[in-house]
């Protein structure tokens, strides 16, 4: 079975300089496969090289496709499906597409046949029936991403449903070192 990786989120308004810092800390403590810049329009090409120097691939929430190459980003992270056809054509290979499907099914599934390369999930906010994650990896596969932030102590109940990507909690933002001690952590957890 593949460990899942880790898919980080930034919070809005973090200083471009600090979210870099925060990375280089997770990136070197654990598995990081791409960040989502919450707030696309404070990073600039420098900043979002840097990130991929990391091995990020670094994705733009809510962008339109020109700010994606404006700053030379990796992909784009959608938080609705009303425009992701238009996208999918404005976007070729490598740029990649990703869609935060919340806790809708319908969502997921008209995701994935709009051509999604990964879909998102608040798992969290789930209140009955089959957890989503689990659901969508016995029916799809398109890769998931379990995007409500997880501790060490929260995998325990997150890893059963078998996601390909997690996001970390939001305290790996506080500091550098923060960062580095909630990966290793993480990455502990998951090995």
């Amino acid at each position: 079975m593949t460990t899942a990786r880790f898919f980080l989120v930034t919070p809005g308004g973090a200083a471009p300089a600090h979210v870099v810092a925060c990375a280089r800390a997770a990136c070197a403590a654990g598995d990081c496969a791409a960040i989502v810049l919450t707030t696309p329009d404070d990073f600039s090409r420098a900043d979002v090289a840097a990130l991929q120097a990391l091995g990020l691939a670094v994705l733009l929430k809510d962008a339109e496709p020109r700010a994606l190459h404006h700053v030379k980003a990796d992909g784009l992270h959608i938080t609705t499906t009303a425009t992701l056809a238009t996208l999918r054509a404005a976007l070729k290979a490598p740029h990649s597409l990703g869609v935060d499907c919340a806790t809708s099914r319908h969502a997921a599934m008209e995701a994935a046949e709009a051509g999604a390369d990964y879909i998102g999930f608040h798992q969290q906010a789930q209140v009955a029936g089959e957890p989503l994650l689990r659901w969508w990896g016995d029916i799809a596969e398109v890769p998931a991403v379990a995007l409500d932030p997880v501790t060490a102590e929260g995998l325990v109940t997150l890893l059963p449903q078998r996601p390909d990507f997690v996001t970390p909690d939001a305290s790996l933002w506080d500091n550098p070192e923060t960062a580095r001690t909630l990966v290793t952590a993480l990455a502990k957890a998951l090995s």
